[in-house]
């Protein structure tokens, strides 16, 4: 539909809000601030909204990477991180909706402990689609030596003789 890819450019979004999100759990849990731990559940709420945006685009971009010869193990590789850790994210609005204001250290646990798994499940499929792109070439458009302008053309010249 798009001739150029969306998915890397969405992508960066949820990963800074979601990552930013959970430095402000800890934040307010260790600073006793509630109005971190609030800004922390609106990041976690924008950063799950666009998470599904790069995700649709993400499995809308599939075909094409497959196209180009990206290997479907890489794919399914990125695409099972991305998909957990949005599984994992959902969860914690789940949570964070179903417990509102009846915190306790423990439930305050493991939220972050859900949190902390996120993070690293979701930089890991960041890490698997950065290798999509520099290793394998996924939305990255290829070019032969036919539409490439040729440099421009310097005749060598002499050196100056040294005396």
């Amino acid at each position: 539909m798009f001739e150029h890819p969306i998915h890397p450019i969405l992508v960066h979004f949820p990963i800074a809000l979601l990552f930013t999100s959970i430095f402000f759990e800890f934040l307010g849990y260790l600073k006793q601030r509630e109005s971190y731990r609030e800004f922390g559940y609106w990041l976690l709420i924008l950063g799950f909204l666009g998470g599904l945006a790069a995700a649709g685009t993400g499995f809308w971009s599939e075909d094409a990477a497959k196209a180009v010869g990206v290997p479907e193990e890489a794919i399914d590789r990125h695409e099972t991180f991305a998909v957990v850790s949005m599984i994992i994210f959902g969860a914690m609005l789940v949570f964070r909706w179903w417990v509102r204001s009846r915190w306790s250290d423990r439930l305050r646990s493991i939220y972050l402990a859900f949190g902390v798994a996120g993070v690293l499940i979701l930089g890991t499929a960041g890490y698997f689609g950065g290798d999509l792109v520099y290793r394998y070439g996924a939305g990255v458009q290829k070019t032969t030596a036919s539409t490439v302008a040729p440099p421009e053309s310097h005749a060598p010249t002499e050196s100056p003789e040294r005396y």
